[in-house]
């Protein structure tokens, strides 16, 4: 058992404390597994918590649910695995309809339990989804986001009256999210146009989706001309923006949550038939999938992620405050 290891606390709002020596994750479930974090990426929600604005997680806890590791004792020991980070019932009437990201009774690593960020963490072994053993650590990792990502573009899929490849679609943002969006779309052979406030983003656009980012603060976006809308932001401004380019009887997918209120065309919605859906994580499914969409290469090379230390946590949380990360993915490496 390991007693001691290199963390990082989230101690309070916008602060992030690197621990050499923190007292360890120890297995207090009988179904638990001990994991050795190889990478572990840094998400959206992370950031909320980091701005004091997710009262879901507070200050005392490890965060991280993106990662990727390797299983410390067992008979599998040295396996490569990711995992959900969604603990899940089983029992519910949502998980036996095998839409278990709705379940009633969940935690969550990184919320409710400790995550991630650290050398070690202790999961329950329903959640593990094994990884091949000679797969990219980093490229493991974005399992978590990419699985949100699949099962936004299957809503996409399922409730737009054309095929996906035949419609023109519009993403807004390119963190993580918003750029494996675009990336999955190009797989498909999709027509689309992407939206991204932060500059430094733009180039990463076009080298690996291959259209050219739209700055909507500066550029005007039409209005009525996309069939679906996917906006990976989730902000009041966003929210407008979606049901004002979605076309009459087009679909919007909202996958992103920034902003806890929103005022969106309700007369719009109604009047032209437009289906707004509401994206939340994804199912066991959409994570399998996504794991295997990964070593495929339907997301492309990922080359675009940014590697720091573990140590230099707080470093690479102020740069995505500051708005002056290019990445769209930072991966933490807890045993540089």
């Amino acid at each position: 058992m390991i007693n001691k290891m290199a963390a990082v606390v989230y101690t309070a709002p916008q602060e992030m404390t690197y621990f050499a020596e923190y007292q360890s994750t120890q297995i207090d479930r009988e179904d638990d597994v001990l994991l050795r974090i190889d990478s572990v990426g840094i998400c959206g929600s992370d950031m909320h918590a980091y701005h004091g604005k997710d009262p879901r997680r507070n200050p005392g806890l490890i965060l991280g649910h993106e990662f990727c590791g390797e299983i410390v004792d067992g008979a599998d020991k040295g396996q490569k695995v990711t995992g959900n980070p969604l603990i899940t019932c089983g029992k519910c009437e949502y998980c036996l309809q095998g839409r278990d990201n709705l379940c009633s009774d969940r935690d969550m690593i990184g919320m409710s339990r400790q995550g991630a960020f650290a050398q070690y963490m202790a999961i329950p072994k329903q959640c593990l989804v094994y990884a091949p053993n000679q797969m990219n650590s980093n490229h493991v990792a974005l399992t978590e986001p990419a699985a949100t990502v699949v099962h936004a573009v299957n809503l996409a899929k399922e409730n737009s009256f054309k095929p996906i490849n035949e419609c023109q679609v519009l993403v807004i943002g390119a963190g993580a999210i918003g750029l494996l969006t675009a990336l999955l779309l190009k797989s498909h052979g999709v027509k689309m146009q992407v939206l991204e406030t932060n500059l430094a983003r733009h180039l990463c656009v076009k080298e690996h989706v291959g259209v050219k980012a739209v700055n909507p603060l500066i550029e005007s976006v039409d209005e009525n001309s996309f069939d679906v809308v996917i906006d990976c932001v989730g902000s009041e401004k966003t929210n407008s923006l979606s049901i004002s380019s979605v076309k009459a009887g087009g679909t919007v997918v909202n996958v992103g949550l920034l902003s806890w209120t929103s005022n969106i065309d309700i007369r719009k919605i109604t009047l032209q038939e437009v289906k707004l859906i509401g994206c939340y994580t994804y199912n066991m499914e959409d994570f399998k999938s996504a794991l295997k969409s990964i070593e495929n290469g339907a997301f492309g090379d990922l080359s675009w992620i940014e590697e720091y230390p573990l140590s230099e946590t707080n470093m690479a949380f102020q740069s995505l405050h500051n708005g002056t990360m290019a990445s769209a993915k930072v991966i933490l490496k807890p045993h540089f």
